[in-house]
């Protein structure tokens, strides 16, 4: 195995091994959006790898520099998710401590295994390759299951380019991650290799450029097909909506215990009135639990005959969140959304599926009912049901539907099989609707709302989000921002939407591409350990 823990240079990087980790590891949680320091994710795993190398050469131990490094980038990008507001309820308070804690551990699994895999003596070059691969597979399980948590996917780091994320739409967000790492590598590999020369320190001309050459072989390729892509994309023809979003503002803590939800729905309709003054829409957008009440029994009914009536009289629909109940005893509630539409008696919904762990559901609740009614934060949203998937609402004017919409709520849009598979329903128009208010200033509305650029990257769809406080705007099928409404204010925005009817590589094949690099790292394993064990198996014969 090549050896980098005994060579010059190295005593300092291991004498500061447990602050480099936390640096390294708060350097790439700081590397996501909204700041501007994407790059540093192309080094970020650098120190970490050679720790690692070092560790095993030194027989030390190295798990806890691991944990440490997955802790503080998991602390430096999602610190806010405790939410750290006067009105916190403290159920949300230790959620977001525990996540802390425990979702490390679902972040360094392929650190662990190249730790290993350098230990039993694979060389290095095999071991980041394995490393690679590894990552982008990690990933995409843990977007699976009812553990889920994509929220971190390495490829957000790279949303300040949008010609580099213009891959997604042939890989999903899972592409953009395997650049970051391959970069990683590559300055790992080439780092290693002049320790192992005794170079530590000069870098003559030629060495720098062969650097370069490597970074830039990683990045030719996709940004090249970017840059060609935003300069050849032409949107689908379509009849084009007026859309509308409605921002109220409205304080996240309180409005579960209103009585009288009348005025809450004043607020609502004097924002769509001031945008359907200006021009006709043909669709207003309200956010997620927009209206905390069953609008189809007796506790919403007035409500509801109130936004059909705006609606018949003005020829305008409206999607708006609610809480739909199916049964009070025991009860079972959905996180849902409806579609109102002028002049018609059948009202379409989607009702929330993907739901977060620990905040709107217990995990493996069905199992542990009595654990789950125990773990469960003041204003009761802490026990939703889950829906049955995903949806495309048909947006209809008269007889004809004139728009499919596939709604997302929340948590939904950091899926992106959730978003492609709307697509594949037929939406040609993608909605999301949130309540961000949890989070207000810190920098989740903003990692939320560029998430979902990526999700209109991968579909080539516009997406239409909608958030109670923000962030709230208009995302073209490219994933560049058309129009953005400021945040904590309230407010209503409008803007002019055509549906697409792209059929994007990603929409069309799925997870293609994190399910190859997991089926890639299983073969490396089994080459290896095959190869590994005729190798033993000759020694043993020869003796």
């Amino acid at each position: 195995m090549e050896r980098i823990g005994d060579t010059p240079g190295t005593g300092f990087v291991w004498r500061y091994r447990w602050a480099l980790a936390l640096i390294s590891g708060a350097a790439l949680g700081m590397a996501y959006p909204p700041t501007i320091a994407g790059p540093v994710a192309w080094i970020a795993f650098v120190p970490v790898l050679a720790m690692l190398d070092m560790a095993n050469v030194r027989q030390r131990r190295w798990f806890g520099l691991v944990y440490l490094f997955g802790w503080a980038w998991h602390g430096a990008a999602n610190w806010w998710v405790m939410s750290w507001q006067p009105e916190t309820d403290p159920y949300l308070m230790v959620a977001g401590a525990m996540l802390w804690l425990v979702h490390p551990l679902f972040l360094i699994p392929s650190l662990v295994l190249y730790a290993i895999l350098r230990r039993q003596g694979m060389r290095r070059s095999m071991a980041l390759v394995f490393f690679c691969m590894a990552t982008v597979a990690v990933e995409w399980l843990h977007s699976l299951g009812d553990l889920s948590y994509p929220w971190l996917a390495l490829g957000y780091t790279q949303l300040r380019s949008m010609a580099l994320a213009q891959m997604a739409d042939l890989t999903g967000v899972w592409g953009l991650s395997m650049i970051v790492v391959a970069l990683n590598a590559v300055v790992y590999g080439w780092i290693a290799r002049r320790l192992e020369h005794k170079q530590p320190t000069r870098v003559p001309l030629r060495d720098a450029l062969q650097l370069a050459a490597a970074m830039f072989a990683v990045l030719a390729l996709p940004l090249g097909y970017g840059v060609l892509r935003l300069m050849e994309y032409t949107p689908s023809p379509g009849v084009p909506l007026r859309v509308g979003i409605v921002q109220p503002n409205i304080n996240p803590w309180r409005k579960w215990s209103y009585a009288d939800m009348a005025p809450m729905l004043d607020a609502h309709l004097a924002l769509q009135d001031s945008l359907q003054r200006s021009a006709p829409l043909d669709l207003g957008v309200w956010s997620e639990t927009a209206l905390p009440v069953n609008l189809f029994d007796a506790h919403g009914a007035a409500l509801l005959a109130r936004i059909r009536a705006w609606c018949d009289s003005t020829g305008c629909a409206v999607l708006t969140g609610f809480a739909d109940i199916e049964r009070y005893k025991p009860l079972r509630a959905y996180n849902a959304a409806v579609l109102i539409a002028p002049h018609v008696e059948q009202f379409h919904r989607h009702r929330k599926s993907r739901l977060t762990p620990f905040g709107e559901y217990m995990p493996f609740s069905d199992a542990l009912p009595e654990l789950a009614k125990a773990l469960q934060w003041s204003v009761g949203i802490s026990s939703w049901a889950k829906g049955p998937g995903a949806t495309a609402l048909p947006l209809v004017e008269g007889a004809d539907t004139v728009a499919r919409l596939g709604v997302m709520i929340c948590i939904e849009s950091i899926y992106p099989d959730f978003a492609a598979e709307c697509v594949r329903r037929g939406a040609d128009v993608l909605v999301v609707i949130t309540n961000d208010a949890w989070y207000d200033g810190t920098p989740g509305p903003d990692q939320h709302f560029a998430i979902a650029q990526m999700r209109a990257i991968e579909t080539r769809r516009p997406i239409v989000r909608c958030a109670n406080s923000g962030i709230s705007g208009f995302i073209a099928p490219t994933g560049s921002v058309l129009v953005r409404a400021p945040a904590r204010v309230a407010t209503a925005i409008a803007a002019t939407v055509v549906p697409q009817s792209e059929c994007t590589v990603y929409v069309q094949w799925g997870d293609w591409f994190p399910i190859g690099m997991l089926a890639g790292s299983a073969a490396i394993l089994l080459w290896w350990g095959v190869r590994r064990y005729r190798g033993q198996a000759a020694i043993y014969s020869s003796r």
